[in-house]
């Protein structure tokens, strides 16, 4: 798995930033596979999902932006979810919390908390195309192959769905 991250210089619309995220995946697999942006096919599933092929060949995909910070990940081998939150921010992180307090938030009493188990949450939903609502309603259950990495003040979650012996840490670059 490789990852790829842009931290840009204003804020910019939602469709904009959403934009920056599609343009930065494709250039993070041009670098990576040696291929041109000719040869790279970027759609949007029915749910809105990217999709992603190579030459032709389909390959593993996600994307996620907050703020003026956009994430890309992708893998030929496995499915792949990224996530990306602001440590700083304003959200009402309290309200969610109890609300599944009983299920995948469960133990959660600090911001910092809950923001590594809500990006875990929405990357895991993002692999494995579960809705994140039945997600945050299952108990939450750790696992090894997800990785953490904060920049700036943004924090990042990226989980592989395979098996724990094969996940390896991915390789992280700056565009």
């Amino acid at each position: 798995m490789v990852i790829g991250y842009r931290l840009l210089s204003n804020e910019l619309s939602r469709k904009e930033t959403s934009f920056e995220a599609r343009k930065l995946l494709k250039q993070l697999v041009a670098q990576e596979a040696g291929v041109t942006e000719a040869d790279i096919s970027l759609k949007k599933d029915a749910n809105g999902a990217p999709q992603l092929s190579i030459s032709g060949t389909n390959v593993y995909c996600s994307i996620s932006h907050k703020n003026n910070f956009v994430v890309a990940a992708y893998s030929a081998e496995h499915p792949v979810g990224v996530d990306v939150e602001n440590l700083e921010s304003n959200k009402d992180y309290r309200r969610i919390r109890e609300h599944y307090a009983h299920a995948f938030l469960k133990g959660v009493t600090t911001k910092e908390t809950f923001f590594y188990r809500w990006t875990f949450a929405e990357a895991y939903a993002k692999a494995s195309g579960q809705p994140l609502l039945e997600i945050l309603a299952q108990p939450f259950e750790p696992t090894d192959n997800l990785h953490y990495i904060t920049i700036s003040n943004f924090l990042v979650c990226t989980y592989v769905e395979a098996n724990s012996d094969k996940f390896q840490r991915p390789k992280l670059i700056l565009l």
